[in-house]
C-alpha cells in the first residue's frame, strides 16, 4: 500500500510545462466541437491529438517527458473512473431487470474484440511483444495500462491505442446504430462503454443519464472481465 502511494505521489510530481500542451489544445478543440454542434468528426480527441503530437514533435521534448508531465492527468484518470459510479447508482434499480442480457453482452463483446486485435495481428504477422502491447485496446485507459504492464507490453503503444479504438468508435457508432436499428440508449450505451471505453461513456452522457449509466456499467464491467481473461490467453500464444 506504501509503495502504491509513493508511486501514485511520485507521478503527480513529476506534472511540469507539457500539461499547458495538453490543457490549450483540449480547450481549443474542445471551443471547434461545441462550434460544430458536437458533430462525431470534429470530436474534441480527434483534433486535440493530432495538434498536441505536431506540437511534441515541433518543441525539443520525447513521448516520455510529455506523458510524465502530464502526470496529474494520468493520476486522474482513475479517480474519474471511479465517480462513473454516481450517475449509474441513480439508474441502477433498472439493471437487475436486464441482468442477463447485460452479462452476455459484456461476456461475448468484451472478449470478441479483444480477439480480433489478437487474431488479426498474428495473421498480419505482427510480433508477439506488440500483440502484447495492442490487446486490451478496448479497456478504459487505467485498467488498458496495468493489463498491459502485466502480460510484458509496452505502455507508450497502449495508451495512443486505447485512445484511436475510443474515437474510431465514437465516429462510426451512430451509423452502425442506425443500420442494426438498435434504438435503445440502454443497449446504445452499453455496447460504447464496452467497445469505446472512457471516450464512448462520456459520448453516451451527451445521449442521456440513462444510456451514460448503461455505458458506464459496460466499461467498468468489460475492465474487469478482460483483466481476468486477457493474461490467461496472452499466455496461450
Amino acid at each position: 500500500m506504501g509503495d502504491l502511494l509513493i508511486n501514485q505521489w511520485q507521478q503527480i510530481a513529476n506534472t511540469s510545462w507539457p500539461l499547458l500542451i495538453t490543457i490549450i489544445c483540449f480547450a481549443l478543440s474542445l471551443r471547434i466541437y461545441q462550434l460544430s454542434h458536437s458533430l462525431p468528426l470534429f470530436h474534441p480527441l480527434l483534433i486535440s491529438t493530432p495538434l498536441v503530437a505536431w506540437l511534441v514533435l515541433l518543441l525539443p521534448i520525447d513521448f516520455m517527458t510529455y506523458l510524465s508531465g502530464n502526470g496529474i492527468l494520468l493520476w486522474l484518470l482513475g479517480p474519474a473512473t471511479v465517480a462513473l459510479a454516481v450517475p449509474l447508482a441513480a439508474e441502477v434499480r433498472q439493471m437487475p431487470r436486464y441482468l442477463w442480457q447485460i452479462l452476455s453482452i459484456i461476456l461475448a463483446g468484451g472478449f470478441t474484440a479483444t480477439l480480433l486485435a489478437i487474431v488479426v495481428a498474428q495473421w498480419l504477422a505482427i510480433d508477439p511483444h506488440i500483440i502484447g502491447s495492442i490487446a486490451a485496446k478496448s479497456v478504459t485507459t487505467p485498467i488498458a495500462i496495468g493489463i498491459t504492464e502485466q502480460i510484458g507490453g509496452l505502455i507508450t503503444l497502449i495508451v495512443p491505442v486505447v485512445l484511436v479504438t475510443g474515437l474510431i468508435g465514437i465516429v462510426f457508432a451512430d451509423w452502425i446504430f442506425t443500420g442494426l436499428r438498435i434504438t435503445d440508449v440502454r443497449w446504445q450505451g452499453l455496447i460504447l462503454g464496452i467497445a469505446c471505453h472512457a471516450i464512448g461513456t462520456a459520448k453516451a452522457f451527451e445521449k442521456g443519464p440513462l444510456c451514460g449509466a448503461f455505458a458506464t456499467l459496460g466499461m467498468g464491467l468489460n475492465g474487469i472481465w478482460t483483466a481476468l481473461f486477457l493474461p490467461l490467453v496472452m499466455a496461450s500464444i
